[in-house]
């Protein structure tokens, strides 16, 4: 079983962020910036150069985080701070969103103050294979 985990701790403008997995940290302000890396065997690949993010979407093992493959790179909490600005969005997901719905998707909600639940209807309406969580935090 692999288990992931994106959390974040807020205090005004200042978010510290951390996570195994991936699940993932995201920023929605002019544009969506990724915030976190995943810790998988896909991510590793595509790093590599040995495949595309296209690949990874539907590769076998895209599910599977690096040390469950037994590989010498040591999964360990990535924690980062960002600031954050009045009208962006901090918004925390499992695979489960990112899997199913596409970035330009989920930016084009965010950007219309969408509540999770329209987020998470995206990646059911996108086949919705796995468990979807999001959270969403605004006006910090």
């Amino acid at each position: 079983m692999g288990t992931t985990v994106v959390a974040t701790i807020v205090k005004e403008n200042t978010a510290v962020i951390a996570h195994v997995g991936d699940s993932r940290a995201y920023l929605a302000g002019s544009e969506l910036k990724l915030l976190t890396r995943d810790h998988s065997i896909v991510q590793t690949l595509i790093e590599s150069g040995k495949i595309t993010p296209e690949d990874a979407k539907v590769h076998p093992r895209k599910n599977v985080i690096t040390r469950a493959l037994g590989t010498e790179e040591n999964v360990s909490v990535d924690c980062n701070e960002i600031n954050v600005q009045s009208g962006e969005t901090l918004m925390l997901c499992t695979d489960g969103l990112t899997g199913y719905a596409d970035e330009k998707e989920i930016f084009s909600l965010l950007s219309t103050d969408a509540q999770p639940e329209a987020l998470i209807d995206l990646a059911k309406s996108g086949g919705g294979g796995d468990n979807i969580t999001v959270v969403t935090i605004t006006d910090m």
